[in-house]
């Protein structure tokens, strides 16, 4: 993921300043620096959003439930001690 954002944030950059002195030479209009910061942060921001989202859903589909293959879950078929279902209520001596 920090590959991806360092080369948004390179790229962003890059064409950003190019698109304002390109602007700048063909209309006149100058788009200050401040602004320029502003839009490459955006875009670099957005990517770094996009980028962890899709790591995360991918993430998701490779994992496997753990029902069955473990023995010391909490769930409704543990008591909270690892006796077997049905002995939560019942109390050794």
């Amino acid at each position: 993921m920090r590959k991806a954002v360092w080369i948004t944030l390179l790229v962003a950059l890059l064409l950003v300043n190019g698109a304002a002195e390109a602007l700048f030479y063909f209309s006149g209009l100058y788009i200050p620096v401040f602004h320029r910061l502003l839009l490459v942060l955006g875009i670099t921001v957005g990517a770094a959003v996009f980028v962890g989202s899709f790591a995360l859903i991918s993430r998701l589909e490779q994992e496997r439930p753990l029902s069955g293959q473990v023995k010391n879950t909490l769930g409704p078929d543990r008591a909270p001690n690892g006796d077997e279902p049905g002995a939560a209520g019942k109390r050794r001596k």
